[in-house]
This record gives structure tokens, C-alpha cells and sequence, in this order.
């Protein structure tokens, strides 16, 4: 069996093509969540890999079956504290009165405390190897996440011990082009993030040498490209994708706008954006939806009370798809926009980092909210293109889909690369 783990809609977006392509070539495969909040009944990419008969459940269910009285109560604790303190901790206490902020950070200390106990003492390296003993895993697959998150250490460790590949695929894509883009970032924390695995998959040259120069052995670095944002994944997932937004069947000639923003930890200028939304409310003609970032947490109160719809319940892919023009400031989705040719609009004076696609002149680069409203405006009377190039978008997409090789068949790559890869 090869063993996919999941946490997140992030995780799953790039990890799902991987699963579809190696299920459909009739290779075993299983898809566990570890993380106890996720609602794994109401994706829609999950749903589709179990009717394609692909295991799916939480790990925790599937390898706890035989659990004593006081494991199962110890469990209950475990998933209940670790649910406590995700909730506590995506709270902004600056907005609460003193004795509440005091009591909720008590609350998220202890929920954190019991967790990380119950964690130690019952998810151990025996329960580990267990899961592979009886998963049969012939490879683990993570994504990029921090070994000392949930579950992952034990799994690494007893994988080892059992000679059993891990490997750390994308749970998104390296658009930025400057070190330490987001706070907290560090060259000891990337390092510790990536190298206890045997194999790190990434999309391009440029991630190798960000990941490398960490520390990280060069050997276990493999360039595969974009599950993601390949063509035979783009084509089969707006077949499956719920639709949410209703056509009105009017034939409006306003400017449909999307603004899809980036979490507020990329150095986002927190004033500047929100001024900028106050700007699109007032644009006639125009009408405009605003996509909060998929993991947005504490910086969720910045969407309240806005002149605008957020749209977070709407996929991504479909608001792309309904929008004549797309915003965005340090997004992957600007991939989608750009292999369908729509115009993008990239408000650099929202933060101070770099893009791969700044860098490649592939996007209409905004350095003010003059020239944000200037740009729609433009727009709207059919008075400008785009001033960016096809060849600049397809350098750019050749780079950051298919790893500087276009035409590569990125998910045969991905399959070959987890049945044939062995511990070095």
C-alpha cells in the first residue's frame, strides 16, 4: 500500500492528483487525515478518490479499533485538547477584556499540555509501526509538514526503523524569490522542516536551491513539477468541482473581480489592502468578490464588515473561472488565471517580497492604488491589454508547472518516482 497523510485543503489540492493517477493505474493507495478538525466528508477531492475506490479515513479511526477503556478515553482527551487549542489559539485576544484573554490562554496552554502528553504517551512509536505493519506501507507520504506536528514524528521515526521511504510532497508552490518571505521564517526552521525526510519533492530548480542552501542534502531533493497545475489535473478537477456560484442568465456588462488575498504572516500591508477594498467597493460597473486565503486563521476578523462579498465558500478555481480580472499578491492560484489566459493583476505595494512571476514578467505588476483603479477602469472600457507577454506566461508556467521541462508528463513522474524510490 502507498500511504498518503493529509491535514488540510491545501494538502489535499496538490497531494489528490498523485492519488487519482496512481489509482487509476491500479496501484494500492490510501489516503489517512491527521488532523482530528477536518471535516474529511465534505471535500469534494476525497469523495472523488474513495468513488474511485481509494481508502480514506482519519488515521485515527482505522488504526484505534482495538483500544482498551482507558486508551479510548485517553483518545477522546487527546483529539478533544488538541481541538481546544487549534480553536484557542486562531482567537484574537487583543479584541477581548483582560479576564477573558487570561482565561482562554490558560485554556489553550492546558488543552496544548494534555495534548502533547496524550500524544507521548499513547500515540507512540509502537502505535507507529502498527499503522505500518497493518497499512502494509510500502511508502509514507507527507506533505510539507513540520515533523513535530500532530503524529509525524512517530511515523518518521518508526518508518525508519522499518527501512520504509518517506517522502514530503508540495502542499503548495514556491512563488516567492527572496529568503525568509514570511514572519518567523528562518534558515533553521526550514531546515528542521524538511530534513527528516528521505525525499523532498519539488517543482522547480529555483525550490532546490532555496531548500539546499538550508543545509539539506541536494541528493534528497527530486524536481517533479506542479501535481496541482499539470493540464490532466486542471481538465479532471473542474469535472468533479461542486459549483457554487448561480448565473442569473443577465447578460451584465460589469467587470467581474476577484481578489484573491495571502495571509496576513507574508508581510502583507494589513492597512494598504484594506484601503484597497474600499477602493474596488466604490468602483460602478464593477462588480467584486473577495477569496480569504484557504488557511486563513487569526487574521480572519479582517473580513468582517466589508463593503464587499467574501467569497469563502466558493472554490478558487470557480471564482477564476467567473472573473473577467484577477487580483492577487503572493497566490499560487495566479497559475490558474494565467494557462487560461485571463488578466492578472499583481498588487506589489501589499507587501515587500519578490515573485517568480514579478521576476519573469508575467503578470501586470500594480505599485499603487492609483494604478489599481487606473488598471480596472482601463479594463472596463476595453481600452487596454494586458501588458505582460504569451512568452513571458509560458516561460513562467514551463517553470513553475512542469519544472522547466514543458511537455513533461508531471503525475507519470510522480508515480514512477513513490513506487520505484527505496531508502538511501
Amino acid at each position: 500500500m502507498y500511504v498518503f497523510f493529509v491535514r488540510a485543503f491545501n494538502d489535499i489540492d496538490h497531494m489528490a492528483p498523485v492519488v487519482w493517477k496512481m489509482s487509476t493505474d491500479n496501484y494500492p493507495v490510501a489516503v489517512y487525515c491527521i488532523n482530528p478538525e477536518y471535516d474529511i466528508r465534505s471535500d469534494y477531492r476525497l469523495d472523488f478518490l474513495k468513488e474511485s475506490g481509494v481508502r480514506v479515513n482519519f488515521l485515527y479511526n482505522d488504526f484505534d479499533k482495538e483500544l482498551v477503556l482507558w486508551s479510548r478515553m485517553t483518545r477522546f482527551l487527546f483529539l478533544g485538547s488538541f481541538a481546544l487549542e487549534r480553536q484557542l489559539s486562531f482567537t484574537d485576544w487583543s479584541r477581548s477584556s483582560p479576564p477573558a484573554r487570561m482565561l482562554g490562554q490558560l485554556f489553550q496552554k492546558l488543552g496544548s499540555w494534555f495534548y502533547d502528553l496524550a500524544k507521548e504517551k499513547f500515540y507512540d512509536l509502537s502505535w507507529a509501526r502498527t499503522v505500518i505493519e497493518l497499512s502494509c506501507a510500502k511508502v509514507l507520504c507527507f506533505d510539507w509538514v513540520r515533523p513535530r506536528q500532530y503524529i509525524i514524528d512517530v511515523l518518521l521515526r518508526a518508518a525508519k526503523e522499518m527501512s520504509v521511504p518517506t517522502l514530503a510532497l508540495p502542499h503548495g508552490v514556491f512563488v516567492y524569490t527572496n529568503d525568509f518571505n514570511k514572519i518567523g521564517s528562518s534558515k533553521e526552521r526550514t531546515f528542521e522542516k524538511y530534513n527528516s525526510y528521505d525525499y523532498i519533492i519539488l517543482q522547480n530548480e529555483r525550490c532546490r536551491e532555496v531548500i539546499a542552501a538550508t543545509g539539506v542534502d541536494r541528493e534528497k531533493i527530486v524536481i517533479l513539477g506542479s501535481a496541482r497545475y499539470c493540464k490532466e489535473w486542471i481538465a479532471q478537477n473542474k469535472k468533479i468541482l461542486p459549483r457554487m456560484i448561480k448565473s442569473n442568465g443577465q447578460n451584465t456588462k460589469k467587470l467581474r473581480v476577484v481578489f484573491m488575498t495571502t495571509k496576513t504572516r507574508y508581510g502583507i500591508h494589513t492597512e494598504r489592502m484594506l484601503k484597497s477594498f474600499d477602493i474596488l467597493s466604490n468602483l460602478t460597473d464593477t462588480e467584486v468578490m473577495i477569496k480569504p486565503h484557504t488557511r486563513t486563521g487569526t487574521e480572519a476578523y479582517l473580513y468582517n464588515n466589508l463593503p464587499l462579498p467574501i467569497a469563502w465558500d466558493v472554490s478558487s478555481v470557480e471564482l477564476c473561472e467567473w472573473a473577467d480580472v484577477v487580483l492577487v499578491i503572493g497566490s499560487s492560484i495566479i497559475v490558474e488565471v494565467l494557462a487560461v489566459d485571463k488578466p492578472t493583476l499583481y498588487l506589489k505595494y501589499l507587501h515587500e517580497n519578490t515573485t517568480l512571476y514579478e521576476e519573469y514578467g508575467a503578470c501586470w505588476t500594480i505599485h499603487d492604488e492609483t494604478e489599481l483603479q487606473d488598471a480596472l477602469l482601463s479594463l472596463q472600457a476595453g481600452k487596454a491589454d494586458a501588458p505582460y507577454s504569451h512568452e513571458n506566461v509560458n516561460k513562467f508556467l514551463s517553470e513553475i508547472i512542469y519544472g522547466g521541462q514543458s511537455g513533461r508528463d508531471v503525475l507519470s513522474g510522480y508515480e514512477q518516482f513513490i513506487v520505484n524510490c527505496t531508502v538511501g
